[in-house]
């Protein structure tokens, strides 16, 4: 491609030749003439991406009624050195879940759904699992469905190849038993999202694609966007996602196949998103009240509100409602914000992996939000982070390591007069005290760690971002009663066998490329993932012996995995 256009250039600089030249020549760098400083200020925001030879993202925002800003940054394609354009179409993976929660309240509103409906009413042939799963249920995240991301996962499934709509709703029919019972707890869940797509086509009788582009799209002018149904469509001025190594910083493509309707797998353009953000406001299509439905938060059985609404999660930003949501896949990420009171919404649309999208909607919000009001809660933050008085005598009881989650460990050390803290997988981190329990970590955001103390002065739990997590007592465990757990293990939910092994002293086993996951004991017949979020519970049967192993993870609870054999083991000194 190049060669072509560097000859069309040879031709008298004129036309498409010329054209063709000048994107030759600037490669990827699509910064336009900025006429004010702020515009210049966003343009600083995305300069590292800003290159020919890396990914990048697409930005738009709305105020006060209108689109006031747009532009790309970097390449939509390396090999062809595409720049990013508002036009250029982004998989925004997650964010696409708002757009399928206008598309239930529509139908709510014109009678043909009701959010108490059991979605077996629509989709008979999921699983009875003895209490109502109701559309309520699915758009809030409080049903109990395993996510389909992280059951895939563990089904060693490799996510650059197709996955398909089908693939998903089988894998429903399989679940047998609820992480939890409808409306008692929030745990996020794709899967729901695709069943409310389904209950969408079921309902109207057409393909959800169809219906989103005719009823939601189309009506709204959106001419760069598509609900994708078939993983190898070609999709016209796509923008390929990459990953970033570290280092050296070498872009990767990454493949994606998938179709997930209705959770994600959803095109779209900076240019459409503006248009999508205004109906916010404008409600033009879905009208005011199906627009209240999808901002509306849902509540769990025991009144509890939740931050859920449809779609969107509903969050403070220094005393305004913000309803916001994010998306990743492959090497897509991306970000929506809206503040209704203050009429203004930004997006940020990505296809580098390394390019956070919160963290630049936020500065974004900033930039456009003129409100000296938050300028001044920004600065008097209690999150700033500044340290108070703690006597470090008292923290003796502090250090140790906390359960945040299914392999999700916080480890608490202390040097000399600092504590220092350290989750699975992640760098360590200084803890400022903000009190005499309670210590901020600048790495987490300047996020609050509270220690609970019992009268006696032990300490038995942390509260993080609102996690109750608990202290353990690590029990040891000699290699040679590892030997316990190895075996070979079968889910007949996940149609799928594991093999738990030992190496370098650890329980361990294998992912689909061979690389050794290893698991440290945390509690009785408990082991958790030094990696990332795994745990293993085993079950023993009468004469003791391990029969079953249960594997939960971040969204995935209790897995059930029946032990079928006994491999020999072989440890130094185990006959």
């Amino acid at each position: 491609m190049r060669m072509n256009l560097k000859r069309s250039a040879w031709r008298g600089f004129t036309g498409a030749g010329a054209i063709g030249f000048c994107l030759w020549m600037t490669g990827c760098a699509t910064t336009g003439p900025q006429s004010n400083p702020r515009e210049a200020r966003v343009d600083q925001l995305f300069q590292a991406w800003n290159r020919p030879d890396s990914p990048g993202a697409a930005v738009v925002v709305v105020k006060d009624g209108a689109v006031v800003f747009q532009r790309g940054y970097g390449c939509a394609n390396l090999e062809q050195g595409i720049p990013i354009t508002p036009q250029t179409r982004f998989d925004v993976a997650s964010v696409a879940k708002q757009f399928t929660g206008l598309s239930v309240a529509m139908l709510v509103e014109q009678g043909q759904l009701s959010l108490d409906d059991d979605v077996r009413k629509h989709l008979p042939d999921v699983p009875d699992f003895g209490q109502p799963i109701t559309l309520a249920h699915l758009l809030y995240h409080t049903s109990g469905l395993r996510d389909w991301p992280e059951s895939f996962l563990l089904s060693n499934l490799d996510f650059e190849a197709p996955i398909t709509f089908e693939m998903i709703l089988e894998l429903v029919r399989r679940q047998r038993e609820l992480d939890f019972a409808p409306g008692e707890q929030m745990q996020y869940s794709n899967t729901g999202y695709n069943l409310l797509a389904a209950v969408v086509a079921k309902v109207t009788g057409q393909s959800f694609r169809a219906w989103m582009d005719t009823k939601v799209f189309q009506a709204l002018g959106m001419k760069h966007t598509h609900v994708c149904d078939n993983p190898a469509e070609i999709v016209p001025n796509r923008a390929e996602s990459y990953s970033i190594s570290t280092p050296p910083g070498t872009p990767r493509r990454v493949t994606s196949q998938l179709s997930g309707l209705g959770s994600s797998s959803l095109f779209i353009s900076a240019e459409d998103m503006g248009k999508w953000l205004l109906n916010f406001e404008t409600a033009q299509v879905g009208g005011k009240a199906a627009i209240a439905i999808i901002c509306r938060p849902g509540s769990l059985k025991n009144g509890a509100k939740s931050v859920s609404c449809s779609g969107l999660f509903e969050n403070d930003y220094h005393g305004h409602r913000v309803l916001e949501h994010s998306g990743s896949w492959a090497g897509y990420r991306s970000f929506t914000r809206v503040i209704p009171e203050k009429r203004l919404a930004v997006a940020v649309l990505a296809n580098a992996a390394n390019l956070n999208p919160q963290q630049q909607a936020i500065k974004l919000t900033d930039l456009f939000l003129d409100d000296p009001d938050t300028a001044k809660s920004r600065s008097q933050s209690p999150e700033s982070g500044v340290a108070v008085k703690s006597d470090p005598s008292t923290w003796d009881a502090f250090p140790g390591t906390y359960r945040l989650g299914a392999g999700w460990l916080l480890t608490i050390t202390r040097e000399a007069d600092t504590l220092m803290t350290q989750a699975t997988n992640e760098d360590r981190f200084k803890m400022t005290p903000a009190g005499i329990n309670t210590f901020t970590v600048e790495g987490y955001n300047h996020q609050k760690v509270e220690f609970v103390r019992q009268k006696s002065g032990a300490v038995t739990n942390l509260v993080y971002r609102g996690i109750n997590a608990p202290k353990l007592d690590l029990p040891k465990i000699a290699p040679a009663d590892l030997a316990a757990y190895a075996g070979d293990y079968w889910s007949e939910e996940l149609r799928v066998a594991r093999r738990i092994e030992i190496h370098d002293g650890k329980l361990a086993t294998r992912d689909r490329s061979g690389q050794w996951l290893h698991f440290v004991p945390t509690g009785v017949d408990r082991f958790d993932a030094d990696f990332g979020r795994w745990a293993l519970q085993f079950t023993r049967d009468g004469s003791s012996a391990v029969a079953e192993m249960k594997i939960s993870g971040g969204r995935v609870r209790h897995l059930r995995y029946t032990r079928t054999t006994r491999p020999q083991v072989n440890l130094p000194g185990l006959k």
